[in-house]
This record gives structure tokens, C-alpha cells and sequence, in this order.
């Protein structure tokens, strides 16, 4: 099995996000696509991948998922709401997305009151202090120790299996829950009309 060393480093690629590091100005499309695929080339699992496009940003506008951008330009609003779409979308489908972060757009899209940076910089807080790398961690040591003793020439292989069926089946449950917690959400479509 890789080491601890392998996991913490990939543990470590991915938590790499902070709102500040988005530009303060606005950007134009193609620095826009630029900025987030070199801000999250760490979590492509194939080189040639390509996390945010042009036709997939075009499209979340058509959608309404994104507000149009502003003369062309994206505000840091902009960039908040594609990261979050980043995030979302590699787990749940974007209807999904949408229903979630609709309600979200409406109530503090450059709201100068409650802005958008101080609503997801809660979230972003609340996520890094839930610690999966400690959790991580512990599962990766318990599939060690479930084939320690074992005489068997694929050990290696088997605790690998063993971390991945582990990590598989708890974003399994969790996906459940998001999917049962998006539906509980009010019907944002259905409430305006």
C-alpha cells in the first residue's frame, strides 16, 4: 500500500483554496478559465483534463446557474460561485447544483450588506475544520491492520483495495445524504411562480 506520506500529500494538493487568492479585479473568460484550472490543476487525474471551459462557464450562464458576467468581466462573486460549481458539480448532478445555490445567488450575489466572500468563507472555515486528513488517515491505518497477519503474496494490493472500498462506500452514504438534504430543500422554481 502507498504510504502515509502518499496520502497526506495528495490530502494536502487538494486543500489548496482560499477566497483570497482570487484576483481582487475583474477577468475576462480567458483569465477566468486560466486562473481555476492552474489554481485546481493538483486535482486533475489526467494531465490533459480540463476542469473549467469556456463552453461550461458559457453554459452555466445560459442556465442561470451564473449570473452574466458584467461587461465581459468576471467579479470575484463570479469566481466564488465557479469554484463552488467546481466543487459541486464532481459530486451531484447540476440540477442539483442549481437548486442548491440558487437561494444562495439571490440573497448575497453583490449584496454589499452580507457579501458573497463572507458567506463561503463560513463554509470554507466550517470544511477544513471537519479534518479529513485525520480521517483519511485513521481509515488508511485500519485497512493496514486488516490484512497485517495475512499470508498472502497481494498484500499491498488488498490494503489498497481495502482504503478505496472504505473511502468508496463513505462517499456513497454521504452522497445519499446530500442528495436526500438538496431534496428537502424548498422548490425554489415552483415557490416563485
Amino acid at each position: 500500500m502507498h504510504s502515509e506520506d502518499f496520502i497526506k500529500k495528495i490530502l494536502d494538493d487538494i486543500d489548496t483554496f482560499n477566497i483570497d487568492d482570487i484576483p481582487n479585479i475583474d477577468l475576462y473568460m480567458d483569465q477566468v478559465t486560466t486562473y481555476l484550472n492552474d489554481k485546481f490543476a493538483n486535482t486533475k487525474r489526467h494531465e490533459d483534463d480540463k476542469l473549467m471551459t469556456k463552453t461550461m462557464i458559457n453554459n452555466y450562464v445560459k442556465s442561470r446557474l451564473l449570473p452574466s458576467p458584467e461587461k465581459k468581466k468576471y467579479t470575484k462573486d463570479h469566481m466564488m460561485v465557479l469554484v463552488m460549481i467546481y466543487f459541486f458539480k464532481n459530486i451531484i448532478s447540476i440540477n442539483d447544483v442549481n437548486k442548491l445555490i440558487t437561494p444562495l445567488l439571490d440573497s448575497y450575489f453583490h449584496n454589499e450588506e452580507i457579501p458573497l466572500e463572507n458567506i463561503i468563507n463560513t463554509f470554507l472555515t466550517f470544511a477544513k475544520q471537519c479534518n479529513l486528513t485525520d480521517t483519511i488517515l485513521t481509515e488508511y491505518n485500519e485497512c493496514r491492520e486488516i490484512f497485517k497477519d495475512a499470508d498472502v503474496k497481494d498484500k499491498e494490493y488488498l490494503e489498497t483495495m481495502g482504503l478505496i472500498t472504505m473511502l468508496s462506500y463513505d462517499t456513497f452514504v454521504r452522497k445519499i445524504v446530500i442528495e436526500k438534504l438538496i431534496d428537502s430543500l424548498p422548490d425554489t422554481e415552483n415557490t416563485e411562480k
